[in-house]
């Protein structure tokens, strides 16, 4: 089988032109954690060697199968402050550029549970909006480095300012603050929605990113 482009990181070995093939086509449901553990050199080499090279290069639906069985036994046996680190840098936007310098962090919001980063892909000559949410140790207020959500939202042709970044992260945000909305129902509606303000843009230092970005979200209101 034939290498890649391969780069170490934390010890593992992942075949980066892959990765980047991969993003380009990534669907917006897709788990961007996935796509990116999928890269590493030996999950590829055992799926070659199980499905065999017709079905590997010919995308068969077994290769995709075999991927995902292969994942999950990797994901049972990576050491867990090695998928911890990963975690956290896939929430903080360093990890893309530390796989591949063509990737490099544009923009950076961190809002407690969740983050929002624009990577510029020099390569593909386009920017990822990534998305992430992570879990969170409410007894003792501090980030948990475990991914629950991990995906690009939408992708740009030309570089977003901050502002058009944010009103970019609203419309993003739709279906997380509806499900919210829905699961705490029994809470009155004005007290739920200020809830969701404080739960979704607000930061861990306590920046307010509504309140940094104001005439961005009264706009996008009205828009509604």
């Amino acid at each position: 089988m034939k290498k890649e482009t391969a780069i170490k990181h934390l010890g593992l070995k992942f075949e980066v032109d892959d990765l980047i093939y991969g993003l380009e086509y990534l669907e917006s449901d897709d788990f961007l954690l996935d796509k990116i553990m999928k890269s590493l050199s030996e999950l590829k080499d055992e799926v070659f060697n199980k499905v065999g090279a017709d079905n590997y290069f010919d995308l068969t639906d077994e290769k995709f199968d075999e991927e995902d069985k292969v994942l999950k036994k990797i994901y049972k046996k990576i050491n867990p402050q090695i998928e911890k680190k990963i975690h956290s840098q896939l929430f903080d936007g360093s990890l893309l550029p530390e796989l591949r310098k063509n990737y490099k962090l544009i923009i950076y919001f961190e809002m407690k549970i969740y983050s929002h980063y624009l990577i510029h892909d020099k390569k593909g000559k386009q920017y990822y909006y990534v998305t992430n949410k992570r879990k969170w140790d409410k007894k003792n207020n501090k980030p948990i480095s475990k991914l629950l959500e991990s995906f690009i939202s939408t992708r740009f042709e030309k570089k977003p300012s901050k502002s058009e970044f944010f009103k970019a992260i609203l419309s993003a945000n739709e279906d997380r603050a509806d499900e919210f909305m829905e699961k705490n129902k029994a809470i009155e509606y004005e007290k739920r929605e200020k809830l969701w303000e404080k739960t979704a843009y607000v930061s861990s230092k306590g920046l307010d990113y509504i309140k940094l970005y104001k005439q961005v979200h009264d706009q996008y209101l009205n828009d509604q």
